[in-house]
């Protein structure tokens, strides 16, 4: 079992991502007295909206530790100077006051994910393996012709875990390009056999960038990343960790299930 340790400022090297799983605590009071006062007026705003005891809890706490990591990467800036907002294509970023990681999020009920990098765009995703999903209608809805049948003539028992890889992989790489979710999931394709095989959008090329996508799979989840560089990256290294709010850290050791890139 790893052994947690106080959250301290970090380097993000250019060779390396880092994934953060943070569990949703129900602690929303204690939460809001630590962090409260970092939002901003619309994200405040945003927060009273959310109705819902869980929404509310888990915008909370997106809002929270992406502030409080923000700050860990960049020591000089108080979790609540951040300026955050979107990029010209929708991407969630940072507008101020200091340079700081690109990064990107997703979350189940009971989990949130987080993943930086020190450059180009990341997207990550993240699913509940146990989720009830009806995997042959989501797969013929929006994945490409090839992809769906590919996957009705997987056994029964391989469809529901090739699915959930593929429907990660592909939000996360839509995430990193900045595109809409309905329209963009079948430009990110993928081959069957002999194993996954990656490839890219169309109007990627040219020009080309370049690609690198991981799947994991960790206590109960299926978290898959992808990285879109205008430059070959080389073979970004990942560190997972897992913050316990507000300031617990420690490392998971993990191996990817599949990685490749472009």
């Amino acid at each position: 079992m790893a052994v947690a340790e106080p959250l301290t400022p970090l380097e993000l090297p250019l060779t390396q991502i880092d994934v953060w799983l943070v569990p949703a605590t129900d602690d929303v009071t204690a939460m809001e007295k630590i962090a409260g006062h970092w939002l901003s007026a619309a994200e405040w705003e945003r927060l009273q909206s959310r109705r819902l005891p869980k929404g509310h809890a888990m915008f909370l706490l997106t809002r929270a530790v992406l502030r409080r990591l923000l700050s860990v990467y960049q020591a000089g800036v108080e979790p609540g100077q951040w300026q955050l907002g979107r990029s010209a294509e929708g991407r969630p970023c940072v507008l101020g006051p200091l340079p700081a990681p690109v990064f990107n999020l997703s979350h189940t009920d009971d989990m949130l994910v987080l993943a930086f990098a020190a450059l180009d765009q990341v997207g990550v995703d993240i699913e509940a393996l146990d989720r009830p999903l009806e995997a042959a209608a989501l797969a013929r809805r929006f994945f490409s012709d090839s992809e769906f049948n590919a996957l009705q003539a997987l056994p029964p028992p391989q469809q529901q875990d090739r699915f959930l890889r593929l429907w990660t992989l592909k939000e996360a790489c839509v995430k990193a390009n900045g595109q809409g979710l309905a329209r963009a999931l079948r430009n990110f394709e993928f081959g069957f056999e002999p194993a996954l095989v990656f490839y890219p959008a169309p109007h990627e090329a040219p020009p080309h960038h370049y690609w690198r996508l991981w799947s994991l799979t960790v206590a109960g989840l299926r978290v898959a990343l992808a990285l879109r560089a205008d430059n070959n990256p080389g073979a970004p290294e990942l560190c997972v960790r897992q913050l316990l709010w507000p300031d617990q850290v420690s490392i998971i050791s993990c191996t990817p299930d599949y990685q490749c890139g472009t």
